[in-house]
């Protein structure tokens, strides 16, 4: 007889990722190298091409708008957008253990996905299922794996005293087994992603930067230490004390604080007259909503792979937005010839995420419609898109500013040049070009044309662009030229002085 659900528990990654084959003057390479058949194959993940085979799968799909499809599914005869892929190791004896405050919690493993869009972001889920513990404080205990990407703080003995797990143990099959308790070498550990996050990725990623050059792909955590958890709690007497008024709202808060690093953030909100975390009480349902954590407490299992898909969706746009925003604050310190076209690339992309990624409304259900436009609200989305459209905007008026730049300093080469040339075009046109029309022949034997090309020619071409050198700004560059067309000069005055114009 299979054992009665009591929560369910999906853990949500976002990171970065980076293409080892990207060249190194171009940005956003990820759009067009995840078209590349070498995605198809990723170590142990198998690739997961959506289908409609069953009324979950079809529900699933009609749930969401039809753009809103293409963000959430790969789809063989499109394009991708996203890349999704399924771990290839587990078992049904696979299990999950969380030991925290002297208590250790085992849980099965129902699933471990990946995905990864065209804007250099990547989501990796666990998905949890609890069959034995059905108490609040059990509850909050293994959501605390959202805490487990790295330490907030250290010690790490303060860390596990605000709620960090002491050990963490996946057991997969017989072959893969992974334990983490913690204890690192030096600071340089601890601050990379939990080698245990790692060890599931697997090849071809690497959290290191200085082993990029061995791994295909580089993950970097894009939200901080934590992850995002998205928590089913099947507790029918809860729901209908909730419901009623016989239970205070406090303990939905309890479950929902399992992140919070200080309690003064919840005095603060109080001074501030706000609440971080957004509540709903339906009669089958109570939600509670933060940057943290979707929590739904029912009385009775529930399509929630229709709420993952809503989570995995906002986490991505504000993973996208935060990416994006950090290329710009890198596109900022590339030299000047760069900027053009670093610009142009973060802006394809931007454009592209608009297009195809970015939505207001994803779907006409009125609850999923609420929890989307919460989690937006909770990470956000709006504000991040307003400051990336100023970012944007800041960078490509900077970039107009270098090229018009160079513009100038072309147009004032030209005109120097053109000035340059009219004493010598007036001296010839005033002598007629048949002067020494004999010793032209071969000047380089005759003294007086090379006397004469020196005055009426070679001084004022020199005059000119000493004079001109000599106004432009005192840079290094600028310094040498002074210097070099001032010898030239006087030394040009000295063959006049010394030898005569030629004439």
């Amino acid at each position: 007889m299979q054992e009665k659900v009591k929560s369910e528990h999906l853990f949500v990654f976002p990171f970065s990722w980076k293409d080892q084959s990207k060249k190194g003057d171009v940005l956003f390479h990820q759009h067009t190298q995840i078209q590349h058949k070498k995605f198809e194959t990723l170590g142990h993940w198998k690739t997961h091409i959506s289908t409609v085979e069953s009324d979950k799968d079809y529900n699933e799909y009609v749930y969401f708008y039809r753009p809103i499809r293409m963000a959430l599914y790969t789809v063989q005869s499109q394009s991708f957008i996203v890349r999704n892929y399924e771990y290839g190791h587990l078992t049904p004896e696979s299990y999950f253990e969380i030991e925290i405050k002297g208590k250790t919690y085992h849980l099965g493993i129902k699933q471990i996905d990946l995905k990864l869009y065209k804007t250099g972001i990547g989501l990796l889920c666990f998905r949890m299922v609890n069959t034995e513990y059905e108490e609040v404080e059990s509850i909050k205990a293994i959501n605390s794996f959202s805490t487990c990407i790295y330490p907030p703080v250290l010690p790490i003995e303060k860390a596990k005293e605000m709620g960090m797990p002491t050990r963490i143990h996946f057991y997969i099959n017989e072959k893969i087994d992974f334990i983490d308790d913690f204890k690192r070498r030096d600071y340089k550990e601890y601050l990379i992603i939990s080698p245990l996050i790692m060890q599931v990725l697997g090849w071809p990623f690497t959290g290191e930067p200085h082993k990029f050059a061995r791994y295909p792909f580089l993950v970097e955590p894009i939200l901080g230490s934590q992850m995002f958890c998205s928590c089913m709690y099947y507790n029918q007497q809860l729901v209908e004390k909730l419901y009623r008024g016989d239970e205070e709202i406090g303990i939905v808060s309890k479950l929902m604080t399992v992140n919070k690093h200080s309690h003064a953030l919840a005095e603060l909100d109080k001074l501030e007259g706000k609440e971080e975390s957004q509540y709903l009480k339906c009669e089958e349902h109570i939600y509670g909503i933060n940057r943290y954590m979707l929590l739904c407490i029912t009385k009775e299992e529930i399509h929630d792979r229709l709420y993952d898909q809503l989570v995995k969706l906002a986490l991505m746009q504000r993973a996208t937005l935060l990416n994006l925003s950090a290329e710009l604050a890198r596109i900022s310190t590339l030299p000047k010839s760069e900027l053009p076209s670093a610009i142009s690339s973060i802006y394809e992309i931007y454009i592209q995420f608009i297009n195809q990624l970015y939505f207001k409304e994803v779907t006409e259900d009125s609850e999923g419609t609420y929890i989307y436009e919460q989690l937006s609200r909770a990470f956000k989305i709006a504000e991040e898109l307003e400051q990336l459209n100023f970012e944007i905007d800041e960078v490509h008026e900077y970039a107009n500013l270098v090229e018009q730049s160079t513009s100038n300093i072309k147009v004032q080469l030209l005109t120097i040049i053109g000035a340059a040339l009219v004493i010598p075009s007036f001296v010839t046109g005033f002598f007629g070009m048949n002067i020494f029309q004999q010793e032209a022949r071969h000047w380089w034997d005759n003294m007086a044309v090379g006397l004469w090309l020196n005055s009426y020619v070679l001084l004022p071409i020199l005059a000119v662009i000493a004079l001109c050198l000599w106004t432009r700004k005192r840079s290094i560059i600028v310094r040498i030229f002074k210097v070099i067309f001032s010898i030239l000069l006087l030394i040009s005055l000295s063959f006049i002085l010394k030898y005569g114009c030629g004439l």
